[in-house]
């Protein structure tokens, strides 16, 4: 019976052997997903806050500016980020081109993307400004997770586009 015994605890340790680096992969990529996720939900908030501030006009009243909405969103990255390239004005509407409209970021960087409807600045006219749209555009790359010494990397970006 020690014989036995001895050889399945052998054959045990082997199997775990193999199974842990699959294990341990999958852990990662579970993790690394969330951290997406969470950069998701950063870049989601930050760009509609930027669409919010730059639309806050009324009939009688202009928008904050470009500048105001580029506070408003680095302070909803502040957690993400504090490489924020704030913003890149186009002439015109979603869909943005990276390359040609903005320059993709790299890993840990965030670039915004504005377009503001007939506006210069998104503070024109108050009436240009009424009923005029607004796009806010917030890209983050993120390459954080290196495993087994650099032999696999999992990166990725975030990308959310708000109309207001």
């Amino acid at each position: 019976m020690g014989k036995k015994a001895n050889r399945n605890q052998a054959q045990a340790l082997v199997e775990f052997a193999i199974a842990l680096p699959i294990l341990i992969l999958l852990v990662a990529g579970v993790l690394e997903l969330g951290r997406g996720y969470s950069y998701a939900v950063a870049t989601s908030d930050a760009a509609r806050d930027g669409a919010r501030a730059a639309a806050g006009k009324t009939a009688t009243t202009n928008g904050p500016g470009i500048p105001a909405m580029c506070d408003v969103i680095k302070a909803d990255l502040v957690a993400v980020s504090s490489s924020v390239s704030c913003a890149t004005q186009v002439a015109h509407a979603p869909p943005f081109v990276a390359g040609t409209d903005y320059s993709a970021p790299a890993g840990g960087q965030v670039v915004v993307v504005v377009y503001c409807g007939a506006s210069a600045n998104c503070t024109g006219s108050v009436s240009t400004l009424t009923q005029s749209e607004v796009d806010v555009s917030v890209y983050y790359g993120f390459n954080d997770l290196n495993l087994l010494g650099g032999l696999v990397t999992i990166s990725g970006s975030s990308k959310t586009t708000t109309s207001w």
